[in-house]
């Protein structure tokens, strides 16, 4: 019985002693797992970060400089919306060139506005834009919609910038 005994306590001093058993180890693995998969999440968002900046570099390079000036113009859309101009607008800029999709306002208790004023009121409240296309299609506003969207998703300005000069030619012929 004595025997019994010693075998038994011999046998909980190696359990505490390796830890089995206990569930602090069980919960550290579980942490372990959880901060492990962060990181790599992590690096992966830094990794597709860096791969876009990368590809801004290179169109700099090879001498896409407007891809280099292409960006999203946020003030102007806002002060169409706020100026009565749409009810919705997305605006683009590249170098001195404005490229809107408006939703017009609705027509009970606002004044509807052609395009010509719409483009004189945009160079008159943003002095460095000179010329200015204007499209109240839904289609193109959609379409406006997908690069704005790919610009906020971290796409590379390179990319964004050759599908919008593709797009661009379709929707505003000269």
């Amino acid at each position: 019985m004595i025997k019994s005994a010693w075998i038994a306590a011999a046998l909980c001093m190696v359990f505490i002693a390796t830890g089995c058993g206990r569930v602090d180890n069980a919960s550290q693995a579980a942490n372990g797992v959880a901060q492990a998969t962060r990181q790599a999440g992590n690096a992966v968002a830094n990794t597709v970060q860096r791969a876009g900046q990368a590809a801004d570099r290179v169109g700099q390079a090879m001498g896409d400089q407007a891809a280099v000036t292409f960006r999203q113009a946020n003030d102007i859309a806002s002060d169409l919306v706020r100026s009565g101009y749409a009810q919705r607008a997305i605006a683009f800029v590249m170098g001195d060139v404005a490229y809107l999709a408006i939703q017009a306002p609705s027509a009970a208790g606002s004044e509807q506005r052609n395009k010509t004023q719409i483009a004189d009121h945009v160079k008159s409240a943003f002095p460095a834009i000179r010329q200015v296309y204007v499209s109240e299609d839904p289609d193109v506003y959609a379409r406006f919609e997908q690069f704005q969207r790919m610009m906020q998703q971290g796409h590379p300005v390179q990319g964004v910038w050759q599908s919008f000069k593709t797009s661009v030619v379709r929707m505003f012929p000269s």
